[in-house]
């Protein structure tokens, strides 16, 4: 899944583009790099975002205190996100 399409599957899509959002900003070091605050920042190009990517939920200025998406996927909690379906139960499955 790339990452802007993880943002609209967490957070939803809105008319608009990450360029216009409160939450997209440049930094400055040899160059311009374009970055997401709510995705995070590794100072490397896998945070690396476009200005004309469409909007996810939080445009134009939604606050969002949680973690980092990109801290989210490296420890692989995504699937935690998502509530269990009522009488879901959980299985371990043993390594060989």
């Amino acid at each position: 899944m790339r990452k802007i399409e993880l943002m609209h599957y967490l957070f939803g899509t809105k008319t608009g583009f990450c360029k216009d959002c409160e939450h997209f900003y440049r930094k400055q070091y040899s160059g311009t790099y374009r970055k997401c605050e709510v995705y995070g920042d590794s100072c490397g190009e896998g945070t690396d975002w476009k200005a004309t990517y469409l909007a996810c939920g939080l445009y134009p200025d939604m606050p969002y205190n949680g973690r980092k998406v990109v801290e989210l996927v490296k420890r692989g909690k995504i699937k935690e996100l998502e509530s269990p379906l009522e009488g879901q139960i959980k299985m371990k499955v043993k390594n060989e």
